[in-house]
């Protein structure tokens, strides 16, 4: 880890102690929230993650990814928001579009789409999500998935490419947690709460007590 990723890393933990980061590489631009963990070997250049979201190790999150919300749960080995190339140019390879070739002064391809991960998405190890995807919240990304187009809200998807199996909940329900928004609720609330968890028509009864 270079030093100046070592001293940011440091701020980080001063600005938010409730954050654990372990032997990891962040960017400067990141944002965490509350209860965050990152564990070894990953690299993080998203510029926003939510609180109490974890991500295990050695993952990948590409600067194309804009924010990845709340309660997330990423399993080891991730890649998120890896790049694409321009298939309607003359060439595929980055030297038309990357300076550092020392053909152009650009310094990238730039697709105009952005990579968002949703709230209380699950994502399985070796799982490599594309730039651009948009992962709907309450997802599951099956384990060593390709995901190449979006996901839809409280949607599994698993394969190569990914494809939907089935839904977490009826599309009634679903519904309703996405007008819920739990994810958003203060701390002490979710403490309150937490009893109806397990339990799913438990917790539509009792959510707006």
């Amino acid at each position: 880890m270079g030093i100046i990723q070592y001293i940011w890393k440091m701020y980080l933990r001063v600005l938010n102690p409730t954050c654990k980061i372990r032997a990891s590489s962040l960017s400067r631009n990141v944002h965490l929230e509350k209860g965050v963990t990152i564990e070894q070997g990953s690299h993080i250049q998203c510029s926003y993650i939510g609180k109490y979201t974890y991500i295990n190790k050695y993952c990948l999150i590409d600067k194309s990814t804009e924010s990845i919300g709340r309660f997330c749960s990423i399993a080891y080995n991730v890649r998120i928001g890896l790049g694409s190339h321009p298939t309607n140019w003359v060439s595929t390879h980055p030297f038309a579009y990357d300076k550092k070739y020392g053909f152009t002064s650009n310094t990238g391809f730039a697709s105009g789409k952005k990579t968002v991960v949703g709230n209380d998405v699950w994502i399985g190890a070796n799982a490599t999500i594309l730039a651009g995807i948009k992962i709907g919240d309450g997802a599951i990304i099956g384990a060593h998935s390709l995901v190449t187009k979006d996901v839809e809200p409280y949607s599994i998807v698993v394969g190569v490419p990914a494809k939907v199996i089935r839904y977490r909940f009826d599309r009634d329900t679903i519904q309703k947690l996405l007008e819920i928004k739990w994810w958003n609720w203060e701390d002490d609330l979710l403490r309150k709460k937490i009893g109806s968890f397990a339990n799913i028509n438990n917790f539509l009864e009792n959510a707006k007590d």
